[in-house]
């Protein structure tokens, strides 16, 4: 498969996420799926419209019909992703239950796993891998042929859940989400098209979605006209988690790329589980929001976890799996770090406040 044809996909995305956006914008507004400023956790000043999964989802699903030949596994992609985005969509214009929302991800990632995309071996940085196929059963039905592995299983939806999650919690600032995925998918291209791992399949799809996610960027940019919403949030962490699956490389490359973004993650349900809250009960305690808090203008804030989202990512690209495992466990130091030191600065510049009230 040559360049041009990844580049032509890409384009392709590219400008029908473009064309498509101010019909999800208008769309939006007529329905009454309109995010309003108010909670403290929410940083625009003006109401905006949501439903930008909308467009991303029309752009990546045209553009893989187009470019991709048919399989059972772009089924599988299709008909999760499709899963997702309209229960994202519902959620855009009126609250849906988490625990309901949950639900349908797993139902997504059990989808997923139906078309043969599951985790099952890692890479063992020390050399070798770890086979997860322990307790296989294969089955017939209607046809197809599935296989059940309970560890694989059950590690690869944990997996496409938590990114789902991930990618969902990273939507908190104009274009973060958006611009960190399409930055993880360029990676995930580059890994693909390379001498260690080539495969051109993956390769495409990655394209695509970094295409349909920047051709949507531009609007979501600070000063944000539409927001990409939950349906886009949704899309872009479960085809981020199916993408990485293919290879162990790509687990520990999405990993790496979205390093910053899953340990915040984590840390935002330690710290909301330790405060007796639920996990799902959204806040004001995420990584980009302390930045926010400590002083830094929501521009530099972006453009900051961009450049660490493109650095860690350009780092996963030229090393191997021991010198990748390596520096994640530098990034866990220094994002526990950062965050003390963020949060310290942040109650520091709210203590002046408080007396003077």
């Amino acid at each position: 498969m040559s360049g041009w044809h990844y580049l032509l996909a890409g384009a392709v995305a590219f400008a029908l996420a473009a064309a498509f956006t101010p019909w999800a914008k208008r769309l939006a507004w007529r329905v009454g799926a309109i995010d309003y400023p108010g909670e403290a956790r929410r940083v625009h000043k003006q109401p905006t419209p949501r439903l930008g999964g909308l467009a991303i989802y029309a752009a990546f699903v045209i553009a893989v019909l187009l470019f991709l030949p048919w399989s059972r596994e772009l089924a599988a992609l299709l008909i999760g992703i499709t899963i997702l985005v309209v229960v994202g969509a519902i959620d855009d214009r009126q609250p849906v239950s988490p625990w309901v929302k949950l639900f349908w991800q797993i139902v997504a990632s059990l989808v997923a796993l139906s078309g043969g995309i599951g985790i099952v071996s890692l890479t063992n940085p020390l050399g070798g891998t770890f086979d997860l196929s322990w307790g296989r059963t294969a089955f017939e039905l209607g046809g197809l042929h599935f296989h059940i592995s309970p560890i694989a299983n059950l590690l690869s939806i944990i997996w496409m859940v938590g990114l789902i999650n991930v990618i969902n919690f990273l939507d908190g600032l104009d274009g973060l989400a958006t611009g960190v995925s399409g930055i993880a998918a360029t990676v995930i291209f580059l890994l693909s098209v390379g001498p260690n791992v080539h495969q051109p399949i993956v390769a495409l799809l990655a394209i695509i979605l970094a295409g349909s996610a920047f051709g949507f960027l531009p609007y979501n940019f600070f000063p944000a006209k539409i927001f990409v919403g939950d349906s886009g949030a949704y899309l872009m962490g479960l085809t981020l988690a199916m993408l990485a699956i293919y290879s162990g490389a790509k687990l520990a490359t999405v990993s790496l790329v979205l390093g910053f973004t899953i340990l915040d993650g984590i840390w935002t349900v330690l710290r909301r589980v330790w405060r007796h809250a639920s996990p799902f009960r959204p806040d004001r305690g995420h990584f980009h929001h302390l930045l926010i808090d400590a002083g830094l203008p929501q521009l530099q804030a972006v453009l900051i976890m961009y450049a660490i989202a493109i650095v860690f990512g350009t780092v996963a690209l030229f090393t191997g799996s021991y010198a990748k495992l390596v520096t994640l466990i530098v990034l866990t130091f220094l994002m526990a770090v950062t965050i003390l030191l963020l949060a310290l600065l942040v109650v520091r510049r709210r203590l002046p406040a408080a007396k003077s009230d």
